[in-house]
């Protein structure tokens, strides 16, 4: 069975427990999705957390199309 509404999907960024940034992507008719990505540099403390949260859980649509990457400046 098809859905017949289309899916979205919020992608957050947090640092320590603080909502910083929100991405958005919408699923538009036939199937194909939008992409959104952020760029946020953080000065970072000993013990500092930064994570993504997103409105689906560990995935975005079904796949894991999420990701997040860090470099130490």
């Amino acid at each position: 069975m098809s859905r017949i509404y289309p899916q979205h999907c919020v992608a957050y960024i947090y640092h320590n427990g603080h909502k910083l940034m929100t991405s958005y992507s919408y699923e538009h008719t036939g199937g194909y999705h939008e992409v959104a990505g952020n760029t946020m540099v953080l000065s970072l403390k000993v013990k500092d957390l930064v994570w993504i949260g997103t409105t689906h859980g560990a995935y975005c649509h079904g796949y894991p199309y999420t990701g997040f990457s860090g470099w130490k400046l």
